[in-house]
């Protein structure tokens, strides 16, 4: 397998606590084994009160020409530099050199990639409960409306459909628990999905055996683990994404 680069790519991201775009960049980086660094842009700061404001602005162009994260800034072999945005981007990049994060099969291949391009241009009612790591709420029934009534729905399809394939393939390959059977980028993918289910208590509405062991599996990865615990060392609150401001003061 060949190596990326002599330099260690640099992967730029938000606060571990909010932002779940950052964590499918960095559960893929993560899950290769590969040596990078990560730079953090931190918002809820006196200097960055919050993402969407002039301040963040000005902070944000250090990532990268959106002014989004995640970005990955690596070294060319001529030692110019290149920088990689959007989740998909990071995740395709970084799998010429692990194809394994992959499926091996071409249609199961196929299927995940475009499981993962769901995940990043679909779903926009659940993605609208904003991911908070360190919260922990009881369901509220005026934010589960009939678009994330859907959205569910159609999570609990892809997720006991992909088990039920792995499940009924029953070949001796290694199996375990994820979309394709080994952790793949998919999974990566649908990762923040988890820290929202847990947060806003939505866990009860998902029936499927399947998928409600799915989604234990994926929150217990230990890499997914290892986010959790930065994001509940963090200190910073961003008003922008407490769902509960009156509870932000004590975040």
């Amino acid at each position: 397998m060949a190596t990326i680069q002599a330099q260690k790519p640099v992967l730029f991201i938000l606060n571990t606590n909010y932002s779940s775009w950052s964590l499918r960049g960095w559960l893929g980086l993560r899950a290769t084994g590969l040596d990078f660094e990560v730079k953090m842009l931190k918002a809820g700061t006196p200097e960055v009160p919050d993402i969407g404001t002039p301040e963040w602005a000005a902070l944000a162009v250090q990532a990268g020409p959106t002014g989004k994260v995640p970005c990955l800034h690596v070294t060319k072999p001529n030692g110019g530099q290149h920088i990689v945005f959007e989740s998909v981007a990071i995740l395709e990049y970084v799998a010429e050199d692990f194809p394994a994060m992959w499926p091996a099969d071409r249609f199961d291949r196929a299927y995940a990639r475009s499981l993962a391009s769901e995940m990043a241009t679909s779903f926009g009612p659940i993605r609208e409960y904003a991911m908070n790591i360190r919260r922990e709420y009881p369901f509220d029934p005026k934010l589960y409306t009939p678009a994330v009534e859907k959205c569910v729905r159609r999570l609990e399809s892809i997720w006991a459909g992909c088990r039920e394939a792995v499940v009924a393939k029953n070949n001796g390959e290694e199996d375990d628990g994820y979309l394709f059977g080994k952790f793949s980028f998919a999974d990566a993918m649908y990762a923040p999905v988890m820290m929202r289910i847990k947060t806003y208590s939505l866990k009860d509405h998902f029936n499927h055996p399947l998928a409600i062991k799915y989604i234990e599996t994926l929150t217990n990865n230990k890499y997914v683990q290892e986010w959790i615990a930065l994001a509940l060392e963090e200190t910073e609150v961003l008003p922008s994404d407490e769902v509960y401001p009156e509870d932000s003061a004590t975040a």
